[in-house]
């Protein structure tokens, strides 16, 4: 049989440090497109062009 133990004293163990969300680069400039586009895709919603409504009957077509 194997005896098993679990240590009481934790002073030797630093507390855990909060980790904070980073923002690598990429994401920065995924998010500065996204506004630069923002209101073009709003009005696309609202009103897609006669030639957006054409390339999405022919893209559904194909499958």
């Amino acid at each position: 049989m194997t005896k098993t133990s679990t240590l009481n004293d934790l002073s030797n163990f630093s507390s855990p440090q909060p980790v904070e969300k980073a923002v690598d680069e990429g994401d920065q400039q995924n998010l500065l497109f996204y506004n630069s586009i923002r209101s073009k895709l709003d009005q696309l919603v609202k009103e897609p062009s006669d030639e957006t409504i054409q390339k999405i009957l022919d893209y559904s077509k194909k499958k």
